[in-house]
């Protein structure tokens, strides 16, 4: 029997309210030449839940996988990994779906180009209050192939906010299973390392591959707010993720130059953790302080519109650039982010006279955002009113003669506006 072409493998955890639809929305697509894997790693009494989802759907191509209930998200996803026999593999969060035409568009890159990952961009669904709103990314349904070591520097040393973006994941893309085999062949292990799998996935393949292909379109839709909102609000998910790791938020950000727990600093520490153990790989490959000092603003920045509990993150990041060199500490406090990260402090806005800036543009959206009560009607209406394809965004990179040009969206992404 020859293997299915995609392997999409759903990790989830007591929702199984959640994960119908991403399996209904995998089974739906235009391309049918594929398997998916319903891992789940629910608690015992939400187990059978879960278990009458992937019955319901009455499809062979669906395979339920249990595990003790104990795991660790990374560990889940690992694990559902594993049992994949796709020729590539991609996962689909429990609160996401696919739009209809995904995976038919990515076999075609796959048959033109044969690249071994192919990454692209989420739209949202269900982040206002009232979990109707349907929000579109502004895209030009180009498609761009990137030297794999050019967009992992551009993580490392470019804008803070957008190489997040850029870099591929196995939730934000496939990979091919060739490449997966190859990773977990390493000292490491596996392709999903803690803490977050989604990043570490994004490193590991694109320090095994020579090439990958962005295409500049939003094949999915995350519903809802996920661990990313929940980890800069401090929420329960975010305290309970870390209890499944045995870790506390210190461990998070052992290798960073301050114990700030902001998201970035983590997701940098992670690829510090993994470098830690294949150096070789990802030799050259060093953190940049001015990028961590400024995403961590960042995450400051969005996080104090909706909570004050990150006060103390903010004072050690900043004790820590006042700690180093001078020409780090210039070029950061020479950054617009660093005067609004400073604006939302309440004490230190009025000592300095600072205007109250206006916040950035956040998961909630706006209210001219068309509205649908179901995130398959959101989709269909999709189909009707195909998006108007935005303006081109290949733009030149500041470090031009080692990057030379990058795709990304909305932004123009120069140094000078971080």
């Amino acid at each position: 029997m020859s293997r299915p072409f995609f392997t999409i493998c759903i990790p989830t955890k007591n929702r199984f309210d959640r994960v119908r639809n991403a399996v209904r929305s995998v089974l739906e697509q235009t391309f049918s030449d594929l398997e998916v894997i319903v891992c789940d790693n629910s608690d015992e009494a939400e187990a059978a839940g879960t278990a009458a989802v992937t019955r319901e759907a009455n499809d062979s191509r669906v395979r339920y996988v249990r595990t003790n209930g104990k795991l660790s998200m990374p560990d889940n996803w690992e694990y559902a990994i594993a049992h994949a026999e796709g020729e590539y593999v991609g996962v689909l969060t429990d609160r996401s779906v696919y739009r209809r035409d995904a995976l038919s568009l990515v076999h075609a890159e796959i048959q033109r180009s044969g690249t071994p990952v192919v990454g692209w961009f989420p739209d949202q669904y269900g982040r206002d209050p009232a979990g109707r709103a349907f929000k579109r990314r502004s895209c030009s349904g180009e498609r761009r192939e990137i030297a794999s070591k050019e967009l992992l520097d551009y993580f490392l040393n470019g804008h803070p906010k957008y190489g997040t973006k850029l870099l591929p994941k196995l939730m934000t893309g496939v990979c091919a299973r060739s490449v997966i085999d190859r990773v977990r062949a390493t000292p490491l292990g596996r392709i999903c390392p803690p803490v977050a799998p989604d990043f570490t996935s994004g490193y590991l393949m694109l320090a095994h591959t020579d090439r990958v292909v962005l295409l500049d379109d939003s094949l999915f839709v995350s519903c809802g707010i996920g661990n990313g909102s929940s980890f800069r609000r401090r929420g329960p998910l975010a305290e309970r993720f870390l209890r499944d790791l045995g870790m506390t938020w210190k461990d998070c950000v052992d290798r960073m130059p301050t114990d700030a727990c902001f998201p970035h600093a983590m997701v940098l520490n992670d690829l510090m953790r993994v470098k830690a153990t294949l150096p070789e790989v990802f030799a050259g490959f060093d953190l940049n302080p001015r990028h961590y000092y400024v995403g961590c603003l960042y995450d400051h920045f969005r996080s104090a519109h909706h909570t004050s509990s990150v006060t103390e993150d903010y004072d050690a990041l900043i004790e820590g650039l006042n700690h180093e060199t001078d020409d780090v500490q210039r070029w950061v406090r020479s950054r617009q982010i660093y005067i609004d990260a400073l604006a939302v402090m309440p004490s230190e806005a009025r000592e300095f006279g600072l205007p109250e800036p206006e916040e950035e543009e956040d998961e909630e959206g706006a209210d001219d955002f068309p509205k649908f009560d179901t995130i398959f009607d959101a989709l269909a209406w999709g189909e009707r009113n195909p998006r108007v394809p935005g303006r081109n965004q290949i733009i030149a990179m500041p470090d031009a003669e080692t990057v030379k040009t990058y795709y990304v969206l909305r932004h123009r992404m120069t140094e000078r506006k971080v």
